[in-house]
């Protein structure tokens, strides 16, 4: 249990104003960002200039036995 006297603030950005879409997400006195982006919405994702730093990610889905899985990968930096 996180046992801080003090709360915390979470920013939610919704890129494409849309709940199902792109979602940007900051907490307070932390200097990273979070994002979740749809499968189908990465090729959207070219022409943002916060998505071109070294990131790392999670991809998650439902493979065929209907069970949700988390895959960790590596950091990438991105070409320029």
């Amino acid at each position: 249990m996180y046992t801080s006297k003090y709360g915390k603030t979470i920013k939610l950005f919704l890129m494409d104003s849309d709940p199902d879409g792109r979602i940007a997400c900051e907490l307070s006195n932390w200097t990273g960002k979070a994002y979740r982006i749809p499968r189908g919405k990465v090729k959207d994702c070219s022409d943002r200039e916060d998505l071109r730093s070294t990131t790392v990610y999670l991809l998650f889905g439902k493979p065929e036995t209907l069970t949700d899985k988390a895959f960790d990968c590596q950091a990438i930096a991105q070409k320029k």
